[in-house]
């Protein structure tokens, strides 16, 4: 299967693609459903946050989009090519297309700034001047996100403001079409929720980066281009 790497010529082709989406969890021989008929789309630039009460399936839904949890039944499409029953190396090309950030950061405490983006960055180039490339696309990623000066710091010596700031820029090391965002700012104070919501929405305006982001708080709404929201695995109509 061919990943299209680009647009077509209509401009309204969708980054992202749900439809009639279904998940289960089995607890002690029990069913639990998890999301039910669930339509989400998402528009190339579009910022989209996704609220809801906790256990209402954000997290879940995330986790199918992303390729960390098999989908059972429904379609995802990234960029117009399906997931269901993709071959793994083409969930792998569709898993390229996509960026993560967390509640937590889950930056590797023994690596600098710099070396934690380098390593989400195609493990495949080992040359030397390959590496140079990387060192130039990670600082300018750090400086972008007002960290040029943090380049050789470690994970403690950083602000949990700084530490959220280079896990979006490990998210974005690949270039991805789609920067996906769980609860990125559950764990900061409102200062630096500021920060990082103002981050994405410059992303999206500058850059043209799609995002789709989980949240609970309200403040955080006016950031973004369209709120959805979920109640018990189901998209309430607007």
């Amino acid at each position: 299967m061919r990943i299209q790497s680009k647009f077509s010529s209509k401009l309204m082709e969708l980054v992202l693609d749900v439809r009639n989406l279904y998940h289960t969890f089995i607890f002690e021989f029990q069913r639990q459903d998890v999301l039910t008929s669930v339509d989400l789309h998402v528009k190339p630039g579009e910022f989209v946050i996704l609220t809801g009460p906790s256990g209402c399936g954000k997290t879940t839904l995330l986790t199918l989009i992303s390729g960390l949890r098999a989908i059972q039944r429904g379609s995802i499409k990234l960029l117009g090519n399906e997931l269901f029953n993709a071959d793994a190396a083409t969930r792998l090309q569709l898993r390229a297309l996509i960026g993560m950030v967390y509640q937590s950061h889950h930056l590797i405490d023994f690596l600098t700034a710099e070396e934690n983006i380098i390593l989400a960055m195609d493990p495949s180039v080992r040359a030397e001047r390959d590496m140079l490339v990387k060192q130039r696309r990670a600082r300018n990623l750090l400086k972008q996100l007002g960290l040029e000066h943090k380049t050789h710091a470690r994970p403690a010596q950083l602000s949990g403001g700084q530490r959220q700031r280079v896990a979006i820029a490990r998210a974005m090391a690949c270039r991805p079409k789609l920067l996906i965002a769980d609860e990125p700012t559950a764990s900061l104070d409102a200062e630096n929720s500021g920060l990082i919501m103002q981050l994405f929405r410059e992303l999206v305006d500058t850059d043209g980066l799609s995002v789709l982001m989980t949240s609970h708080d309200q403040r955080l709404h006016r950031y973004a281009d369209r709120i959805v929201k979920i109640s018990d695995g189901r998209i309430i109509p607007d």
